[in-house]
């Protein structure tokens, strides 16, 4: 099979014309009339087609403010399921999904003939939040439950999802029944411990009953019995030495001002009581044995924004882990 070229129009016109006219000055009859050859053209491809960004699904920002807000809304629902349970369903069906009223209805309003099963309780939340890449917020909260047998907290989290334009609590999970302790609380009553401990260097070595650090560091019983024993070593020039190297946790949140720690402590070889004057050392407080460890309990009271000890029991030289063990609360 043979193709024709393609010649152009014009020219096949114009050598029409030249003929026609008879003029063999501008082409003759031997003359040879040129083929025009012009190039095949390349196909273009189409252009790929644009989505609209509007018939995306658009992503939404996740809000923890808002989020926090339906959170502490739902828990005020859950203090009325006792007590006024239509008015608790509606206001926990404002913020949160059927199924977590469900849930929290079947925990705290069971339908058990109990007054322990039954009784209204109150919440002092801890929430702290967290933004997911999806829009929404997940919470952790170590909330303080009113009344409550052990431990005053319990940990619950939970998903938060905006659905229509409103903040949901679409989720959530008991993480902890036996107690666990906010981290600000946690971070707080630890440094007032170690800041008793550090204090006791300063205010014992010379004994010095009137110095402030006292009053900064404790508080009821123990305070009395400390300044106590600071008058009657100073009155004899004494001085108590060392600083054990501490591993504290919190074991236990009685309220919101009152917490137990517990510190498997390594003991200072230096540890002990000494004449001022003579540098002696009195048998007063054993010798400490290389590598002893002292098991150490202290509660720990929140006065005027201050963590400060009220009472400290110990055992010398026994077998304890330093922190964190299983004893320790998770922290939250």
């Amino acid at each position: 099979m043979h193709f024709v070229r393609p010649v152009s129009l014009i020219l096949v016109l114009a050598l029409i014309a030249a003929a026609c006219s008879g003029d063999d000055d501008e082409v003759g009859n031997d003359a040879v009339v040129p083929t025009a050859i012009v190039a095949p053209t390349e196909p273009t491809e189409a252009p790929t087609p644009t989505v609209s960004t509007s018939d995306t699904e658009p992503t939404l920002e996740a809000d923890p403010a808002a989020a926090t807000e339906a959170w502490l809304a739902l828990w005020a629902g859950v203090e009325l399921v006792v007590t006024e349970p239509e008015g608790a369903e509606l206001a926990i069906a404002d913020v949160a999904s059927e199924s977590v009223f469900d849930q929290l209805n079947t925990i705290y309003n069971p339908d058990v003939g109990s007054d322990a099963a039954s009784t209204p309780r109150t919440f002092v939340n801890n929430p702290i939040t967290t933004a997911e890449d999806d829009g929404s917020v997940v919470i952790n909260d170590c909330m303080f439950e009113a009344p409550k047998i052990g431990n005053a907290t319990i940990w619950y989290s939970g998903v938060v999802r905006q659905t229509d334009g409103s903040w949901s609590v679409e989720s959530i999970t008991l993480e902890s029944e036996i107690g666990c302790v906010p981290e600000a609380i946690a971070e707080e009553a630890i440094a007032g411990y170690e800041n008793y401990w550090d204090a006791r260097v300063e205010f014992w070595d010379p004994a010095d009953p009137t110095s402030s650090l006292i009053a900064r560091t404790m508080a009821g019983d123990h305070l009395t019995l400390i300044e106590g024993l600071l008058v009657d070593h100073a009155d004899l020039g004494l001085a108590l030495r060392g600083r054990a190297e501490t591993h504290p946790e919190v074991i236990e949140v009685r309220s919101p001002t009152e917490i137990a720690i517990l510190d498997c402590a390594t003991q200072d070889p230096g540890r002990g009581l000494f004449v001022i004057e003579t540098g002696e050392r009195l048998n007063d407080i054993p010798v400490v044995r290389e590598g002893q460890r002292d098991l150490t309990s202290a509660v720990m009271v929140l006065i005027d924004g201050v963590w400060k000890v009220s009472d400290i029991q110990g055992q010398a030289d026994v077998s304890c882990d330093a922190a964190p063990t299983t004893q320790g609360l998770p922290t939250v």
